[in-house]
């Protein structure tokens, strides 16, 4: 059975780290940037190469992909002018919504799968078997009307293919910014801006998710929280013992919120498609049922989100600013030096 122990924070194996989306430990900021973002484009557009056995995935892939990248365009927005951050991220958002429907047709599937293994037990035999059937029949023509639409994923795969071309010009020359007007230097200031925003706006949107509890405001809350998450695994090896604590809060926290915005959105569906649940018995107890289990994650959610955005977002900075410069303290040691860091 699924339970809110699944996202202990004691779970070490609910989600790994790998090291290629992390600044490398004396890789310039800016060739950092830039790696990981052609590495996720490329990841991004791949995976529809696999076979209509894989098309799930790769749906998956390349949300996430765009994600990261976002987040990195978001990190280092002040070094890159106003005109290209606005047009780098309104493209990727646009990639990424072509996708959206095929990525909430799979998730309500797996939100009603879900409610029927926390309270199956308590309920009689194939309760929502129904319910989760047509689900499944609906997610189906969803991706089959989107492999036989070759505008809908040629047209990802041509964004994702366009954008790492785009990316694979940007200079990283420690004096290219002076030359071009772009370049991203290897200093604390390139990214404490986008940092302290990132995680300001999180911590206001979680504090207004719970005063106004709407679906759009914990959605709100969610994005921020998904984009602090992918800088925290970019910022790594600042420190690791502490941010990697961070980013697996952060994972966790994202779990909550992304599972209770399936949960409403799959309310949302049978309150708009009635004959997804035909029986007004069965449909009012599955309501009930959504709403104890939205309840559940959203108080998780704010034990979470209480602890990761406890500090004030200058504090961030800060704190950040010295992790950055003992960083530098470290890789300014001769290599023959024997010291622990």
């Amino acid at each position: 059975m699924t339970t809110l122990a699944t996202y202990s924070l004691t779970d070490p194996g609910l989600t790994s780290f790998d090291s290629k989306v992390q600044l490398g430990q004396a890789e310039p900021l800016g060739v950092g940037v830039k790696r990981v973002a052609m590495e996720q484009l490329e990841l991004g557009a791949s995976g529809f190469f696999d076979g209509e056995d894989q098309f799930s995935n790769a749906v998956h892939d390349s949300r996430k992909a765009i994600k990261r990248v976002r987040s990195l365009l978001r990190l280092v927005r002040g070094e890159l002018t106003d005109k290209v951050y606005s047009y780098e991220d309104k493209s990727l958002r646009d990639t990424g919504r072509r996708t959206s429907e095929i990525r909430s047709s799979a998730a309500v599937v797996k939100a009603a799968s879900v409610v029927e293994d926390l309270y199956g037990e308590m309920l009689a035999d194939g309760m929502f078997e129904d319910l989760i059937s047509r689900l499944t029949q609906r997610r189906d023509v969803i991706e089959i009307r989107a492999l036989e639409d070759p505008n809908l994923i040629g047209g990802v795969v041509r964004d994702l293919e366009r954008a790492y071309h785009r990316y694979s010009a940007w200079p990283t020359e420690p004096d290219a910014r002076k030359v071009y007007g772009l370049g991203i230097r290897d200093r604390f200031k390139s990214i404490q801006s986008g940092l302290q925003d990132t995680y300001g706006r999180g911590r206001t949107e979680m504090v207004t998710a719970y005063r106004q509890p709407t679906v759009v405001n914990f959605h709100l809350w969610r994005k921020r929280a998904k984009y602090l998450r992918y800088q925290m695994e970019f910022l790594v090896p600042l420190w690791p013992e502490v941010v990697v604590g961070m980013a697996l809060t952060l994972d966790r926290l994202g779990l909550l919120l992304g599972e209770d915005h399936d949960l409403a959105e799959l309310l949302s569906l049978i309150h708009e498609r009635p004959n997804m649940c035909p029986s007004p018995r069965e449909r009012s107890l599955f309501s009930a049922l959504v709403t104890q289990r939205r309840a559940e994650l959203q108080l998780a959610a704010e034990i979470l989100g209480r602890r990761i955005y406890a500090e004030n977002p200058e504090s961030l900075r800060s704190r950040f600013g010295e992790y950055w410069e003992s960083r530098q303290l470290a890789l300014d040691l001769p290599l023959d030096t024997v010291v622990v860091y």
